[in-house]
């Protein structure tokens, strides 16, 4: 009997047609609201659900147990639709609630933390969301107002990065503990360094993969080298188990004789140092990019530890074992010719200093050692573990965040460092202590820090236990005499109207005629409110208006934030949407043409500087101011 109708056709085919690539999730919907029959082969077909969600989320196959008959593809499908749902929500609702907070506490962020227990992968949806939302540079400068959920909008990719580094937090706190508890033959330094890496850069797409290729990369340009001086070296036989292996483990002892580890170590100078042209970089030692090794890959430069830990790395790939030894001034790995006659003293070892391409520096000729009863040269530095390896790197970056501290005061990156710390080593009370004064410092919920002070007590001993409660005691007095302001905004001038000698208004792009920056204008005082001190050392009686004139708080193009006199900045027709102001979003939408649109919270607050904007817009458009 022949077909003839599309209800005659076999389920296996009609799942095979709504598979087609063109066919989304809402033609599959639609097409099952049709009658019973469809409904139910919609409902019930795991492959049709398999197929539509990697046709449209493809970069979840890392995620999802591809290969598992069992799991449940139309139930992920939903679950991933509405948390991304809820994820724009969730993130949209950020800046009425939080437009007065200069640092959110994990308390404000709870919604984040409740929304990554919904689904064992919310968390890699959450991400991919928000990463989508700070890395979309889509200019928004065709009309003054748009809806906040645009792309490009620049208040969402501020509490966006917020929200990243937030969850990312959550996330990489339970890879720390994983990562602890793996036996010390897995615990890799690089995987350390990653989540070092990811943890201070929330915004970045940073994978153990993605280092662990590079770093395969630079392995296979090694024993390319090494293949044209020796091709009968005995790692060029290994087998792919071996090398796979020594990818993802820590060795006990080199795989090869010892003059075949230094043809390896050899290849490996030639390659990074003088190929690759890696190199440790002294002009500008403690910046923070130093202690990340995506960028240690990309820059080729960074601190002695990283380069250590891309040095090991590479060795540990092509058969040979290095130890990092962590010197008080200096970090270096050591070789052994075997390790097991290293024990007693009696191998032949070298440091390498990576951070000088590579020098090697005989172990008897070191400086730090220290002899035992009998007159045998004892050797003062072991090997640091990956705990300790990470310690010195967050101690490095919390180094680089105080002395790169942001123009206005704002602490985050040091912040982050100190819960990073305190994640590596949660007995140290003076990180806590640190971090215990910036949530002071910045009004910020105190309640978990305190609770779990409390809950590591037994790992304390009576000084640490001394200093925690201390501790404990301080944050609550804080707690028992601040009263947190109200969020509720109200316009800088609730009767108006404006100062007549004010000129310049909220979202204006300023040229300081002293200095030659250019700025942007996020808040104004009718006459100067600084203290005297500061005015004082400002040289504000030197002006022509003192300070019987307007300030303003501005944001600048590097960074800063100033308060500056209205003498001392001019309109500018030179476009302002390059800014790299991490706190534009906090004020602003988007740019405009020639100034920058403050979002609600900044209107609601300035709700009279609209017509000074758009009176300035005009002027500059046409050509009065340029």
């Amino acid at each position: 009997m022949s077909l003839t109708t599309i209800l005659d056709l076999p389920v296996e085919l009609i799942e095979y047609v709504l598979c087609y690539d063109n066919l989304e999730f809402k033609d599959v919907i639609n097409f099952s609201s049709g009658c019973h029959r469809f409904r139910d082969i919609v409902l019930n077909s795991n492959v049709l659900w398999r197929n539509k969600f990697m046709a449209k989320w493809p970069q979840f196959k890392n995620v999802c147990p591809l290969n598992d008959s069992d799991f449940n593809w139309i139930k992920e499908s939903i679950d991933c639709s509405q948390i991304k749902r809820k994820t724009m929500t969730i993130l949209s609702d950020m800046s009425p609630k939080f437009y007065k907070r200069y640092e959110l506490s994990e308390s404000d962020l709870i919604e984040w933390k409740n929304l990554m227990k919904e689904n064992p992968r919310a968390y890699y949806y959450i991400v991919d969301d928000l990463m989508k939302i700070v890395n979309d540079d889509s200019p928004i400068n065709t009309i003054e107002v748009v809806p906040i959920n645009t792309p490009g909008n620049k208040t969402l990719k501020y509490y966006g990065i917020k929200a990243l580094r937030y969850i990312r937090q959550v996330h990489l706190s339970e890879e720390w503990e994983i990562y602890m508890s793996l036996p010390q033959s897995e615990q890799i330094l690089e995987r350390g360094a990653v989540l070092v890496a990811q943890w201070c850069q929330p915004a970045q797409d940073i994978t153990v993969e993605k280092i662990s290729n590079e770093f395969d990369s630079i392995a296979n340009a090694v024993k390319a080298l090494l293949q044209t001086i020796n091709d009968k070296h005995p790692l060029l036989s290994a087998t792919e188990d071996e090398i796979n292996y020594w990818r993802t483990h820590n060795l006990d002892d080199n795989q090869w004789k010892a003059n075949d580890c230094l043809q390896i170590l050899e290849c490996m100078g030639t390659v990074l140092f003088k190929n690759m042209g890696f190199h440790g970089n002294n002009e500008m030692y403690f910046m923070p990019e130093n202690s990340f090794i995506n960028a240690v890959l990309d820059k080729r430069r960074g601190l002695p530890i990283t380069l250590a830990i891309l040095y090991e790395s590479i060795a540990r790939r092509l058969g040979v074992k290095c130890e990092p030894i962590s010197f008080p001034a200096h970090f270096l790995l050591r070789w052994s010719e075997s390790y097991a006659e290293n024990d007693d003293g009696t191998g032949k070892s070298f440091y390498i200093d990576v951070f000088n391409k590579g020098h090697f520096i005989l172990k008897g000729t070191c400086p730090r050692l220290s002899y035992d009863m009998k007159g045998k040269r004892k050797y003062t530095y072991k090997t640091a573990s990956a705990r300790q390896v990470v310690e010195r790197m967050a101690n490095n970056l919390e180094v680089s965040g105080r002395q790169h501290l942001h123009p206005n005061g704002r602490i985050t990156r040091l912040r982050s460092t100190l819960e990073l710390l305190r994640l590596i080593s949660p007995t140290d009370m003076t990180c806590v202590l640190d971090l215990a004064r910036i949530y002071m410092l910045y009004n910020m919920d105190v309640e978990l820090l305190m609770k779990n002070l409390i809950e590591i007590q037994p790992q304390l001993d009576e000084r640490e236990k001394t200093q925690a409660n201390q501790i404990v005691q301080m944050l609550q007095d804080h707690a028992a005499h601040n009263v947190e302001a109200l969020n509720d905004l109200y316009p800088k001038l609730e009767a108006g109207p404006r100062p007549a000698n004010l000129y310049y208004a909220v979202g204006m792009v300023m040229q300081h005629q002293g200095l030659n920056y250019r700025c942007v204008i996020y808040d104004w005082d009718p006459t100067c409110l600084a203290s005297e001190e500061w005015q004082k050392q400002m040289s504000v009686e030197s002006l022509k208006y003192k300070n019987n004139q307007p300030f303003y708080n501005v944001l600048v193009e590097d960074g800063s934030h100033r308060y500056v006199a209205q003498e001392n900045i001019r309109p500018t027709s030179e476009p302002g949407y390059l800014f790299q102001n991490q706190d534009i979003g906090r004020h602003f939408s988007h740019y405009f043409e020639t100034h920058y649109v403050p979002n609600a919270e900044k209107h609601a607050e300035y709700p009279f500087d609209e017509t000074v904007r758009k009176y300035n817009h005009e002027k500059i458009v046409f050509g009065y101011i340029g």
